[in-house]
């Protein structure tokens, strides 16, 4: 584990900083350690659909991306592909997803501003009206209008 530098901010810390700059209201929940959607929804005492699944995708490039889904939805394989111009695209593997986000599989944040990966977001979940992800911790999430979501996300939508 690589030691704290005083300085320097957790995942969740520079989230917080990003809603505080951009005005825009949410509330933390403190909740038991969850690493599914289902299981998040139960926490909040919220419907699934409700809570963002952000998942860190491989091109057949090589190249990492942000695929951001409603909680309730899988990833629809050949459109996520089509969507990021590539012919293939696959999980990234944990330790991957770790080196570039700071975080572990299962609590990746929707932001793009953090890492220099592309963000694409399912249009579904910018209709609803508020969302629900985790901070970078399992034990933590967010609640957030979905139009805020958007907004900081600035994602391409497939």
């Amino acid at each position: 584990m690589i030691p704290r530098r005083e300085n320097a901010l957790t995942l969740e810390e520079n989230i917080l900083k990003i809603l505080d700059q951009n005005r825009v209201v949410y509330t933390l929940h403190d909740h038991e350690p969850v690493y599914t959607n289902p299981a998040m929804a139960e926490a909040l005492n919220t419907d699934e659909a409700q809570t963002v699944k952000s998942l860190v995708l491989m091109t057949k490039e090589k190249e990492m991306a942000v695929l951001v889904l409603p909680g309730d939805k899988r990833v629809d394989w050949k459109k996520a592909a089509a969507g990021m111009g590539t012919k293939k695209v696959s999980f990234a593997k944990p330790e991957q997803v770790k080196e570039a986000v700071g975080c572990e599989v299962g609590c990746v944040p929707p932001f793009g501003q953090l890492t220099e990966l592309p963000v694409y977001m399912d249009p579904e979940l910018a209709q609803k009206d508020t969302v629900y992800f985790n901070p970078g911790a399992h034990d933590k999430s967010l609640q957030i209008k979905a139009s805020d979501l958007k907004q900081l996300c600035n994602p391409k939508f497939i």
